[in-house]
């Protein structure tokens, strides 16, 4: 078995924690959303901004369901464009 399939059977890969950490962009853009989301749930009364907690909550299971959803796709897409590559070649050997 490849060492890929033996890290994710072993539980060492975990595609769902990659971030774009290098990115300087996308630091910039978190620092900026997360100043952002501060500024607004401090003008919101302790009710609202547990509503507010709630609703992002929320939004972040359906992100992660999204980002789930993507990758299983995205994977079984590239499985099935191996499976034409490799049998293309066999067809083209034989």
């Amino acid at each position: 078995m490849g060492k890929i399939l033996n890290m994710l059977y072993a539980g060492d890969l975990h595609p769902a924690d990659c971030v774009m950490q290098d990115s300087a962009d996308y630091q910039a853009l978190c620092r900026e959303s997360l100043k952002e989301v501060e500024c607004f749930t401090e003008k919101l009364d302790a009710g609202m901004k547990a509503e507010f907690d709630t609703l992002m909550e929320h939004y972040l299971e359906l992100t992660y369901l999204e980002k789930t959803e993507t990758f299983s796709h995205g994977f079984r897409l590239g499985a099935g464009i191996m499976c034409e590559v490799f049998s293309e070649n066999g067809r083209a050997q034989a």
